[in-house]
């Protein structure tokens, strides 16, 4: 493998990785786990967080019966000439789910905050940024990354701990000690597009130094541990503040509290103008934290070196903007990233690593000496 890509420490590693999952879908949550789950919600956010540290414990394990590499390389070593399709597919469903999760904020930004401005402007502000992040050293896209990951969790605590202030419905939060098992299976398929960074782990592992299983394991532990805060921190004060009737109905849930904060000792009169400033950031490094990873590894697959992975990041970040125009409405996108990618990518990855540690087990035991 031809490598030019310089290293990144384990903080820098934390923050990339952080940035890659959840942020991208939280201005939709979590409407769709209540409407699949209901009263078995709280539920299904558990095992939505179980099964991200399932997935990437399955990871951890197949990263550490292959040789360093990316991505693309690990499956080279595993499948062979095989890492053709499964690399395709996955590829196809990155941009799939990304391009919708993209228009969706768009949107929301059309809905709430522009109006006026057409919606293919916003998109494609959203994509020349992130594809232009993303052809950057990674050095430097890490760097941002660090930069605006703790600026955009800053606010976002801020702006809830006032929201807290206004959670009255108590009994809405509560679980329910009847568990129905099909929509609790349903809800926590359909919370799997928050977690779906499998190739940015393997990927940019590779480039962290010191390159060591433990750091690796540790760091991705504690990313999805911190998302898993956000993601139930935004579920009580969405939920306790207007009901879970009213969550399921309003399009934005997360959008909506936060831009109606209000408290007896405090009065934010333009929160809605820090939500449009970090999330819009957020959404573009979410963006480009997926478009690097996916064009360093496309590049890696057709050209066995990284030199194409900038052109590669633009030219799928011209294909999503394009592919971006299909769905007309936040009903369709959101039809797309739970309906479409969320069973179709869990199924793909789990069948990939269980098959791929089984290869990679009994490779080692036929070449363990006798």
């Amino acid at each position: 493998m031809t490598s030019t890509v310089e290293p990144i420490g384990p903080v820098q590693f934390f923050f990339f990785l952080a940035m890659s999952m959840v942020t991208g879908g939280v201005f939709i949550w979590p409407e769709s786990v209540l409407f699949m789950a209901q009263n078995n919600s709280l539920w299904a956010i558990g095992g939505s967080i179980l099964l991200a540290l399932a997935i990437t414990s399955a990871l951890l394990v197949w990263m550490n019966l292959t040789s360093p590499g990316i991505f693309v390389d690990r499956l080279y070593q595993t499948w062979g000439c095989l890492a053709w399709p499964w690399m395709l597919t996955y590829a196809g469903l990155r941009m799939v789910v990304d391009t919708a999760l993209m228009t969706l904020f768009a949107q929301m930004l059309t809905a709430i905050f522009y109006p006026f401005t057409p919606l293919w402007v916003l998109k494609l502000i959203i994509l020349a940024e992130a594809g232009w992040f993303a052809g950057r050293p990674l050095t430097v896209l890490s760097r941002n990354i660090q930069f605006w990951f703790p600026v955009m969790a800053l606010s976002f605590f801020f702006l809830s701990a006032l929201a807290l202030g206004s959670v009255q419905s108590l009994w809405a939060l509560w679980p329910s000690d009847q568990v129905v098992l099909t929509p609790l299976t349903q809800a926590v398929i359909g919370t799997w597009f928050l977690w779906t960074q499998n190739d940015v782990l393997v990927t940019i592992a590779h480039f962290v130094r010191p390159a060591r299983a433990r750091v690796i394991r540790k760091v991705a532990i504690s990313a999805i541990l911190f998302q898993s805060a956000v993601i139930l921190l935004i579920y009580v004060i969405t939920v306790g503040t207007v009901g879970p009737e009213a969550v399921m109905s309003l399009r934005w849930p997360l959008v909506y509290v936060l831009s109606n904060l209000s408290s007896h000792t405090f009065y934010l009169s333009r929160p809605g103008l820090i939500i449009l400033l970090t999330w819009s950031g957020a959404m573009v490094f979410f963006s480009a934290s997926h478009l690097f990873s996916l064009s360093l590894n496309l590049s890696q697959l057709v050209s066995h070196s990284f030199r194409w992975t900038r052109l590669i990041s633009l030219g799928v970040a011209g294909l999503e903007f394009a592919g971006s125009f299909l769905l007309a409405t936040p009903a369709q996108a959101t039809h797309v990233v739970l309906l479409m990618f969320d069973p179709v990518d869990l199924a793909l990855i789990s069948v990939m690593l269980a098959i791929s540690i089984m290869i990679r087990l009994l490779v080692r035991r036929k070449t363990a000496p006798a």
